[in-house]
């Protein structure tokens, strides 16, 4: 039988430390990119639900204020919906999907806060028109400025080190 060379036997033994290390160098590599993702794509998709969750308070908000119909007379054609010109509120929303206006209790579910605030134009602030315009063409007829208005409902949140972030819906609303 014929005797193999030590170099052949060297190999034979396993690997090196050296080459242990640079394998597994390589591996934790690998692991942190994985890990790097992991956190991006998790905190992303909380943003993403936060965004959503607002999406829904504004729309809920907006909704409530349309069903109220524009009321008044005709100096005031929507006086009900001008009242809420600058109304603020807070409400809560918890992990298990509940709205609250009610601020949580220590050791409950947690809730993240939002801030649900209302502007109803006119009056403008600042003199701008808007765009387009409120006065519109309804039937062949011009309403004034003061028949249409626009409410816009803006709701806004805090997030760990981001600036504070909204969401905004609007509509017009005439009598």
């Amino acid at each position: 039988m014929p005797h193999a060379s030590p170099r052949s036997r060297r190999h034979a033994r396993g690997l090196t430390l050296l080459e242990t290390m640079a394998t597994t160098a390589v591996l934790m590599v690998g692991i942190l990119g994985v890990l790097t993702v992991l956190v991006a794509a998790s905190r992303q998709n909380r943003r993403n639900n936060n965004q959503t969750q607002a999406t829904l308070i504004a729309e809920q908000e907006l909704e409530r204020i349309v069903a109220l119909r524009c009321m008044g007379n005709d100096a005031a054609p929507c006086s009900n919906i001008q009242a809420l010109d600058d109304s603020v509120r807070s409400v809560w929303w918890s992990a298990n999907g509940e709205m609250s206006e009610v601020a949580p209790a220590p050791g409950t579910t947690p809730q993240l806060q939002y801030t649900v605030a209302v502007d109803v134009d006119p009056p403008v602030e600042g003199g701008e028109e808007g765009s387009p315009s409120l006065t519109r063409i309804v039937a062949g007829q011009t309403l004034p400025a003061g028949m249409v208005v626009n409410v816009r409902v803006t709701v806004s949140w805090r997030e760990p080190s981001v600036a504070r972030r909204a969401v905004a819906l609007q509509t017009r609303m005439a009598r």
